[in-house]
């Protein structure tokens, strides 16, 4: 099922999306002051999200076991939502008050849009669901949706601009671009995108044939980088250093790298941590195997690794970090990222992370 994207940038659309963008920049959720307690839940279209707090504050939940983030304003939020069952199940993660900017002067760029040349590219994109009686009638199509990614990365008002045929594949389209998610950036102005998301029976059919021989291949079996999966769980700010537990969103037993900026004797330079040397696997939660223990091949042969629900970055204020997830049998992931975590690890910060690997990198938004 292929997308593919077109920056549309209609400027009264923009300017529709610019009050909601402003709410979203006066919270600079990179900053925690606080926790608080949150209540999502669902109602026709779309999820209300209120938060005990009365100022800016990310509340991190789970419907039907997909991660969702949300940035609450005023103690209220309401996203747009297409529910996929009659009684979704509702998991909320954390709720942390975030740094208000209130009193600040908003950038420019958050009120007034500039061009912008490059394509977004999702960060996180969401494979749809074919729908059943399209697949047993062997019906194909497409649906072009345009929707706005916020500058915090997130998609609002997905709507569907054409479908052929119509009204077959239009529900799980939408539900699939409301869950994609764009690499941050509050400097930047809403922008309106348009996808054309493609379902064709023969990457269905194909995309069912990996999806069964993966879960008979061996853990040894190359899986590729699963940043997608992490999820912020906790942040802690302590001040001169906040701590930010990560949790795995997917069935997949990973081992995590990461890397943020230090403090103390390591300012100004990155400090990376990661869960193979610290001989842990990362699973859901609420993995039942979580506390027993793994045998886990290494370069030092089969060792006994614990599994775990939590692998923590440590980084300063006001910066970001980043992290490589591999499938906990994948050598060969694993061997790029521990290459590329040891070759950041006490560098200058100005150095790209990026620069360092071949492996797509993912970042804190």
């Amino acid at each position: 099922m292929r997308c593919r994207y077109t920056v549309l940038l209609l400027p009264l659309t923009l300017l529709f999306s610019a009050a909601h963008g402003q709410g979203e920049w006066r919270c600079d959720c990179t900053t925690i002051v606080d926790s608080c307690s949150a209540q999502v839940s669902i109602a026709d279209n779309w999820v209300d999200v209120n938060s005990s707090s009365p100022q800016c504050s990310r509340v991190d939940y789970f419907i039907d076991g997909i991660p969702f983030v949300s940035v609450v304003v005023g103690g209220e939020h309401r996203q747009d939502w297409i529910s996929r069952s009659a009684s979704p199940n509702v998991l909320v993660q954390s709720c942390q008050v975030c740094q208000d900017n209130s009193g600040a002067a908003a950038p420019a760029s958050s009120v007034a849009a500039d061009p912008v040349d490059t394509v977004l590219e999702p960060l996180i994109e969401v494979a749809p669901a074919y729908p059943p009686a399209a697949q047993a009638r062997g019906l194909e199509g497409y649906v072009d949706v345009s929707f706005t990614v916020t500058p915090f990365g997130a998609v609002e008002n997905p709507s569907v601009t054409g479908a052929q045929p119509q009204n077959v594949f239009d529900a799980a389209a939408l539900a699939a671009v409301s869950r994609w998610r764009y690499a941050a950036d509050e400097t930047r102005a809403p922008q309106v995108l348009s996808a054309r998301v493609a379902f064709s029976l023969n990457d269905y059919i194909l995309q069912l044939t990996r999806t069964r021989a993966s879960a008979e291949d061996p853990p040894s079996q190359p899986r590729g980088v699963r940043n997608n999966c992490l999820r912020e769980q906790a942040v802690y700010n302590f001040g001169e250093t906040v701590e930010i537990g990560l949790m795995n969103a997917c069935q997949d037993p990973l081992i995590v790298f990461g890397c943020g900026e230090g403090t103390g004797e390591y300012v100004g330079r990155w400090v990376c941590v990661d869960s193979e040397r610290q001989q842990n696997v990362l699973l859901q939660p609420s993995d039942g195997r979580v506390g027993a223990l793994a045998s886990v091949n290494t370069l030092q042969g089969q060792r006994n690794f614990t599994y775990t629900d939590n692998f923590y970055v440590s980084r300063a204020p006001n910066t970001q970090y980043w992290w490589l997830a591999c499938h906990e049998g994948d050598m060969d992931c694993r061997g790029d990222a521990r290459q590329w975590a040891r070759s950041l690890d006490r560098q200058l910060a100005s150095i790209d992370p990026r620069s360092r690997t071949t492996l797509t990198v993912s970042r804190s938004y």
